[in-house]
This record gives C-alpha cells, structure tokens and sequence, in this order.
C-alpha cells in the first residue's frame, strides 16, 4: 500500500526527499542469518507535503508485521528510557488534578504508567502487541491489547473518562490521523488534556539522521506542522518542550475544549527541505570504511531499529563481526537482511567499537569502560570517545 495524500491536510502534493530503495523493517530480529534466510524488504522514501510541510513515509508494508505478539522492543530495559519516562510522568504531574484519570496508548511494558500509578493517577494502557502488554500488565498495570480506534474505545466503556490521553513515540506510527484523533476526543473529559512525545523533524533534518527514518515511523513532526495538525482537530496549545528522547524530541500538550469542527486554519509556509539523507549516509559509509582499515572487522553497540537502518543504509555490515544489545529480546537474534548476530556484552575487551545506539551513548560508555581501546559514534557525526 502507498500513500498518496497528506496524512496531516490531505494534500495530494507530496515531493519525494530522498528514496531508499528496498529495505527491511526497523523491528524485525529474525531468528536467523540473512544468508540462511533472506528477510523481506519494502519501498521506503522520505517525502514532505508542499501544502503543509509535514515529513512522511508513503509505503506502507502490512500492519501485522509491524505490530505483533512477538514484538522485541521493551522500554524499560534502557536506563535512559526509564529515566526520561519518569521525568515525563513529573511534567505530566504539573498539569493534572490529584487522582486524575490517565490513558496512555502504546504504553509498550508500562514504563511511563508505572511512575504515573505511583504518584496516585488513575491508570491504563492501550498497546498492539500482547507480549509486552503481558509485560505490563504484570506490573499491575490495566493494560489491554489492541489498536486505539473508535470501536476500542466504545467496547470498553472508555468514552469520557480520560483527563488525560498520552502516547510517546507512538504518533509517528499511525497512518490514519484523523481516527486516532477522534478516538482521543471521544475519550477526554471536556477541558481534558492531550499530550504526546515524538521526534524532532528539525533536529532529524539538521542533524543529517537518517537512521530514524523506517516503515514504522511514518510521520516526522516539527513543532508548527504538529501544532498545526492538532488545532485543526479542535484541541488548544498549552505547552511544547523540546527533550533529548531518541536523538531529539517534541513533547506537546494541547487542550480539547469539547467543541471541534472540521476546518481549515491559515497556514504558515512551509519549509522545504532536500535531501540531506543521501549526503549523510555516504558521509557515514566513507567514515566506517575508514575505521574498518584501521581496526579491522567492527564491533557494534546497540540494536534498535535505528542500528538496523543504519547498517543497512550505509549498506556496512560486512566491516563488523557482531553487535552487542542489552535486552534480552534480542539477543541471540540477528540484526535485519545481514549475518550480524546479537550478544549480550559481557566485559570483552578490544579494538574498534562503533556505538550505533549514538543517543545512549553516556550509558553504554559507563557500561564499556574503556574496555574497546577505540570507541566511536558516527551520528550525528564521527566522534571518538
């Protein structure tokens, strides 16, 4: 399935960033090397609406392999993460109401529920994938497994409960804006709060990361094309900060004043961007062909589906011998269309590391200690440690 208008103002004038060719998903760990067991890959392309400016994916692959009962991304397995979540639980703190009501969809194991439900809101969780929604729920969470929709919200009883509904990097996912936005009206209180966390498009663009850009992520915010989309669907800007989350985030919270009807706002002009992935990733290959003569076969660090793209993009994974993770989900697997297996890092020592999980850098430094006598990150640009 592809894309043709806008997800944001439905314009059907979208102009291509850059195309990427056939390329693997960002969250498939496959049990096997890509030489025993070639992965499947789907179009990928960046473009932006002319009308609106809003960055975006057209191709579409299926969503029961995007989504599914066998998910490998748990949250709170990266002490970065959970500490970012509950500072998050703390700023969603200063605008709620002792005991207020909080839905969060696509909590994934709960890892911002947790601290809210500790701090005395009332709690649940909405999220596709059942295993880590098992994860969560065995926390003592309410966490159902599904997709947030209309029907979803009507079946459960959730209608005009809610003061307020979050979602952390889970707005990027959804193809159908309009939907889930109405499923968020019809779950607030009037006067209730919507808040929402996801990338930084302008820190995506300036900072040349390309490796962020996957099928699962389909849209990519700034904060006037995001505040634009949200007041057209009748919800009022409160806030908006800008965080360190995946490289650069946006954390917005807007109000649903009980009223809402379709129209269309002014708009400022867009900015238009070119093709600053293309120039980035022949920048990447040509630094990691580099480190490659001068250490030898690579280790790398991290396995989040920014790695993945990463390693395939810069097309490099011939210059490394394996990959290190912490979590358990995926360790032992293999990253997506190449031989590179997963381990878990347990004190080797050697030459050249490349940390391909650049944003979590300071802790997998601590973790090292200096145990790779070369270490390096090569987004947002080549650096050594």
């Amino acid at each position: 399935m592809r894309a043709t208008k806008c997800r944001g103002c439905h314009s059907p004038h979208l102009e291509v960033v850059h195309d990427f060719g056939e390329q693997p998903l960002a969250g498939s760990y496959p049990t096997a090397p890509n030489s025993l067991s070639p992965e499947r890959k789907y179009p990928l392309d960046l473009t932006q609406c002319r009308t609106c400016g809003l960055l975006q994916v057209t191709f579409l692959p299926p969503i029961d392999q995007v989504f599914h009962d066998d998910y490998r991304y748990s949250s709170s397995t990266v002490p970065a993460l959970v500490r970012h979540f509950e500072e998050y639980a703390t700023w969603l703190g200063r605008h709620l109401k002792p005991n207020a009501k909080v839905l969060e969809f696509g909590c994934n194991d709960g890892v911002l529920l947790l601290p809210m439900q500790r701090m005395g809101y009332l709690c649940g969780g909405i999220d596709a994938s059942d295993n880590v929604a098992a994860i969560a729920r065995s926390k003592g969470l309410d966490v159902v497994t599904g997709f947030l929709s209309s029907e979803l919200v009507t079946a459960k009883g959730y209608a005009g409960k809610f003061d307020l509904v979050t979602c952390s990097n889970v707005f990027a996912h959804i193809h159908d804006l309009d939907d889930t936005l109405n499923s968020v009206r019809l779950l607030l209180v009037k006067g209730g709060l919507f808040s929402v966390e996801v990338h930084d498009g302008e820190s995506l663009y300036r900072e040349g990361q390309f490796d962020t850009l996957y099928h699962e992520h389909l849209t990519y915010f700034t904060e006037t094309t995001l505040r634009e989309l949200l007041e057209r669907q009748g919800f009022e800007f409160v806030a908006c900060d800008k965080t360190a989350m995946h490289g650069g985030g946006l954390r917005l919270i807007a109000r649903y004043s009980g009223n809402y009807e379709p129209g269309i706002l002014a708009k400022i002009p867009p900015v238009l961007i070119g093709d600053f992935a293309g120039s980035s990733i022949k920048r990447c290959r040509d630094d990691l062909e580099k480190l490659y003569r001068e250490h030898g076969p690579l280790v790398g660090y991290g396995a989040a589906g920014r790695s993945q793209m990463f390693l395939n993009m810069t097309q490099a994974a011939n210059w490394f011998s394996h990959v290190y993770d912490d979590s358990p989900l995926r360790q032992g697997r293999f990253i997506a269309a190449t031989d590179l297996q997963i381990r878990p890092y347990n004190n080797e020592e050697g030459d050249g590391l490349v940390i391909l999980a650049w944003n979590y850098a300071s802790d997998i430094l601590k973790k090292i200690e200096r145990r790779y006598r070369n270490i390096y990150t090569v987004l947002p640009e080549l650096t050594r440690y």
